[in-house]
């Protein structure tokens, strides 16, 4: 599509023979805009005009000041705003739900970071399966407690309300603390090439703990070798999710140690819960059962 042309007139009006006035008109490109038309009036009179930038023809929309304030809202927002940190909970559901659902079902020789979380990782997720567990893994444990004693008659239960606040401590530890601890690790081993950020980490860390939330409801079940069972597979399925995302950051020599310690400490979180929260021993059973009446004392008095 060509430009537009715009059309000059230029008049020169002679006062002695204003009837054999001539006309002379010339075609100027669109470059041309921004430059001054004028119109000569007798030879002595000149008129400017000149285009105002905020008409159709001009070359830049708006005033100086307009420009400004669009540039000022194009930078990114400022660490104390909460602008900063609402983009890392722009998620969808549907996004949130694929995350869950392939953090529990990892593919052999797919990364899930690459596949799933790249290049868009979120908070959202992670912060309410972090809450999520916290409450089905202090209510799963009492249930799971007041199983173990009920058949007891002697016995009185009582809801522990501390579950929830231990539960709380470990698992946002676990999840802030021991991802920060890795991407200190790999960016000290690997330099300033560090091939995970630690958003991503977090991110990962988070949605491998999902997994947990249908365990901990299946741990109420009084069958001793299905919960060491669901221990194993919960911290194998999540923990392999984990060892994809780090292996290729993890660099040198201590890429094996590093690798371990990931996997450990996953396992040690599932033998934790189900340690704690989830397994009374026959001893503690009985020693809650038994219930010593207080009798009145036999006093002898002298005379």
């Amino acid at each position: 599509m060509s430009a537009p042309k715009l059309t000059l007139i230029d008049m020169d009006i002679d006062p002695q023979n204003s009837a054999q006035s001539q006309l002379q008109f010339q075609e100027f490109s669109s470059s041309d805009v921004g430059s001054a038309a004028q119109l000569d009036v007798n030879e002595s009179q000149t008129l400017t005009f000149n285009h105002s930038p905020d008409t159709p023809g001009s070359d830049s929309d708006g005033t100086e000041s307009d420009l400004l304030k669009n540039e000022r809202s194009k930078q990114a927002p400022s660490f104390w705003s909460f602008e900063y940190y609402q983009q890392f909970f722009d998620v969808d559901t549907n996004k949130v739900v694929e995350r869950i659902v392939w953090s529990m079902i990892p593919k052999p020789g797919v990364s899930y970071l690459q596949h799933h979380i790249k290049p868009k990782p979120d908070l959202y997720g992670p912060f309410w399966i972090c809450v999520t567990l916290v409450f089905t893994i202090a209510i799963s444990g009492n249930l799971a407690n007041y199983l173990q004693v009920a058949a007891s008659k002697d016995y009185h239960w009582k809801y522990d309300f501390h579950a929830v606040t231990f539960a709380a401590t470990a698992i946002f530890s676990y999840a802030w603390v021991v991802p920060m601890i890795l991407w200190g690790v790999l960016k000290w081993r690997g330099g300033q090439d560090v091939r995970l950020s630690f958003l991503e980490i977090l991110c990962v860390y988070g949605y491998s703990l999902s997994i947990y939330v249908p365990i901990s409801i299946l741990w109420v079940i009084q069958i001793e070798w299905l919960r060491w069972l669901l221990v194993v597979v919960g911290a194998t399925l999540s923990g392999s999710v984990l060892l994809m995302t780090t292996w290729p950051a993890a660099q040198g020599e201590q890429r094996l140690v590093v690798l371990a310690g990931v996997l450990g400490l996953h396992l040690l979180l599932a033998v934790g819960f189900m340690l704690y929260f989830f397994h009374v021993t026959p001893l503690e059973v009985s020693t809650q059962s038994v219930v010593i009446p207080a009798g009145p004392k036999n006093v002898t008095s002298k005379t």
